[in-house]
């Protein structure tokens, strides 16, 4: 006589699927939160950092009736032929006249105001209107 144990009938012939514990989930969230977090220590420190937010502001306006005694023949020195700046440094030229204003690489429309701030070390020179000499050179450092 032979003898079968119940187990063997009822047994199932697939292999049995690992245990799952909810770890996998757990440490993907954990490196998406640390992730969002370094993300976001980076953006703040770029909205803020003192680099960025340092600097002066130097400014030169243009009045009324400039290229019109530019015209007539008078000397309009509004600006120096160099300017000299530092990273981090903003040029603003407002406009106040009725016409088009060169400044180097900037045309500055009538009635509006150009600003611009430098992040990085350059030399820009070209055609001015405002520095008596027809050039400008602007340095920054």
């Amino acid at each position: 006589m032979t003898m079968t144990s119940e187990a063997d009938e009822t047994t199932p012939s697939s292999p049995t699927p690992p245990a799952t514990n909810g770890w996998g989930l757990g440490i993907v969230l954990i490196a998406v939160t640390v992730i969002a977090v370094v993300l976001a220590g980076v953006l703040i420190v770029r909205l803020v950092s003192p680099e960025e937010s340092a600097g002066r502001t130097v400014t030169y306006v243009v009045p009324a009736g400039t290229a019109d005694k530019a015209a007539q023949g008078e000397s309009v020195r509004l600006m120096p032929p160099v300017v000299r700046l530092n990273v981090g440094d903003a040029l603003v030229i407002r406009n106040d006249d009725d016409q088009t204003a060169l400044v180097g690489p900037y045309i500055v429309k009538a009635n509006t105001t150009l600003t611009q701030k430098f992040r990085r070390p350059q030399y820009l020179v070209g055609e001015c209107t405002l520095s008596g000499s027809g050039e400008i050179k602007i340095i920054v450092t």
